[in-house]
């Protein structure tokens, strides 16, 4: 159909008319008011639905397969995140801040005293730390450094053997020359010996450490630690650690995240987690969650007030905001219905 330009014309007019007014409502002044009188009535409904009615669980568990595993995380963020560690950790501020003012003793007890508590995971920990290797290498290492120490210091040979007193004033190797079989001999068969008790000795260390060692020597030895480290600055315990090796540390934690995400444990860990949400609260009115979370309509408030000022002054001076309801607008007023409307 052909319009006349009477009312291709007046359609412009009423357009100009239907901005003009959007624009005013999206000041900050009179948005904010807006926001505030509509609060109430918007959180009164939202309370009376069920969570279920505005969202599922299988929606959100699509957002964060979508989002989080597949999507490619950019390399900037290691980047940036690699850059502001650097200027975190390089500052005077954090430098000079003592361990004391960012965790109080009683705050550090708190976590000792919940740690004690986990007794068959600290057994288990330190069951496992024995077991390792490096720890059977380092008790030979000071069993045996003992015994020979023992006999080479203490003259409790001098005392059986004559002429050996003198003998021990002498270098090792001049032990060794002099008398062979209580040389390398001797030590060879404090070696055969411990290689041959060294199961017995990690069981005792087991049964030392898991039976002999109270909760209470364990609190007192983590305070006696916290004793010694807590006017300690956060820049001493920074030391060795330059910027390289905090930002091979954040490209290390993203590598991880990269692989992580991907397995089949982090979308059990995430499906579990959303599962439970919508179990607790999904049938249930949004009040209920609402209250848990403590949002109210003059939290919400205090966020606008914070935020929409800026955002809404700029929008405007640089011209998006109209741009924006423009071309909203535009389709309606050019629209048949519109100018079939108006042409009657």
């Amino acid at each position: 159909m052909t319009h006349t330009k009477s009312s291709q014309k007046l359609a412009k007019q009423l357009l100009e008319l239907h901005l003009q007014h959007e624009l005013a409502a999206f000041s900050p002044d009179t948005l904010i008011e807006w926001v505030r009188n509509e609060s109430d009535p918007l959180f009164n409904w939202l309370r009376t639905i069920p969570l279920n009615s505005l969202v599922t669980a299988e929606q959100i568990k699509t957002v964060i397969q979508t989002n989080v595993v597949e999507d490619d995380v950019p390399g900037a963020i290691a980047e940036i995140a690699g850059e502001a560690a650097t200027q975190l950790f390089t500052s005077s501020q954090h430098k000079n801040t003592k361990l004391n003012k960012i965790i109080t003793r009683s705050e550090f007890e708190g976590f000792v005293d919940k740690l004690i508590e986990l007794e068959e995971q600290r057994k288990q920990g330190l069951d496992k730390v024995i077991d390792l290797p490096l720890y059977g290498d380092l008790i030979s290492g000071v069993v045996y450094q003992a015994i020979t120490r023992y006999i080479y210091e203490s003259n409790i040979l001098s005392k059986k053997v004559p002429g050996v007193s003198s003998m021990l004033k002498m270098s090792k190797n001049v032990l060794n020359k002099a008398a062979p079989k209580l040389g390398s001999g001797f030590e060879d068969s404090v070696k055969t010996y411990i290689a041959n008790s060294l199961e017995f000795i990690l069981e005792e260390s087991k049964s030392f450490l898991n039976e002999s060692v109270t909760d209470e020597q364990l609190k007192s030895s983590a305070l006696d630690l916290w004793d010694m480290v807590e006017d300690r600055t956060l820049g001493e315990f920074q030391q060795g650690m330059n910027s390289i090796d905090l930002s091979e540390f954040v490209v290390l934690g993203y590598e991880f995240w990269r692989h992580f995400r991907k397995t089949d444990y982090f979308k059990h860990c995430y499906e579990t987690v959303v599962d439970y949400f919508f179990d607790k609260y999904g049938a249930v009115e949004f009040g209920t969650l609402l209250d848990d979370l403590m949002i109210t309509p003059e939290r919400v408030m205090k966020e606008v007030e914070l935020f929409a000022p800026q955002v809404l002054n700029t929008l405007i001076e640089s011209g998006q905001l109209e741009g924006l309801i423009r071309r909203r607008l535009e389709a309606f007023y050019n629209s048949e219905a519109a100018l079939n409307c108006l042409a009657k």
